[in-house]
Order: C-alpha cells, then sequence, then structure tokens
C-alpha cells in the first residue's frame, strides 16, 4: 500500500510542478485549452488519489479512469509516433491507480 501512496504522491507532484510551471506563465493570455484539460485531469487524479488514502479500491478506480482519460487528451495532441509521450504522461497516474485497487480488491477477501 506504501508503494502505491509514495508513486502517487509523486505523480501529483510531478504534474502539479508541469502544470505550474507550463501553465502560469500563459495565465497572462487567457487558459489555453491543454492547460485547462490537464488541469482538470490533475485535479481528478489527485482527489483519487486523496479519496484512496481511506477507500482504496475506489480512490484506486478513479486513478485509473483519470490515466486512461489522460492518455486519450494525449492521443489527441500528440502524433502516433510519439506514444512514449503518451506513457510518460498516464502510466504515473495509472500505475498507482492499479497498485491502490489491487490493495483494495485483496484487503477486502
Amino acid at each position: 500500500m506504501w508503494l502505491a501512496r509514495v508513486l502517487g504522491g509523486l505523480a501529483i507532484v510531478f504534474f502539479g510542478a508541469f502544470v505550474i510551471g507550463e501553465g502560469l506563465p500563459d495565465l497572462k493570455e487567457g487558459v489555453p485549452s491543454q492547460v485547462q484539460s490537464t488541469l482538470l485531469i490533475l485535479g481528478f487524479s489527485a482527489l483519487g488519489y486523496l479519496f484512496a488514502w481511506f477507500r482504496e479500491k475506489e480512490g484506486g478506480l478513479v486513478m485509473i479512469i483519470a490515466g486512461a482519460i489522460q492518455a486519450l487528451s494525449m492521443c489527441y495532441l500528440v502524433k502516433p509516433e510519439e506514444w512514449p509521450v503518451i506513457l510518460v504522461f498516464s502510466l504515473p497516474i495509472l500505475v498507482p491507480g492499479a497498485l491502490f485497487w489491487w490493495v483494495g480488491h485483496h484487503a477486502k477477501k
């Protein structure tokens, strides 16, 4: 369970720093749609992460859904041959989510 908590926390901090570093300078001209969607997905992931501390299975499921949405969003934004970018942006959310779900699923039995 602690592996999921550490990996999930690192992913949220990484994406938060990324959005702040890339998105906040653009706020003077207005919020671009790419930053808006990334902020929404990051918020959804962070809520799932916080929820997973108390309800592992359900919070993990929320993180898995957020990771899948992030992957689909990146599929729309990058070219098909840039698939490693999709993995870099989605796996840090999917892996802890799957770990939380797995821990919650097996703890109830």
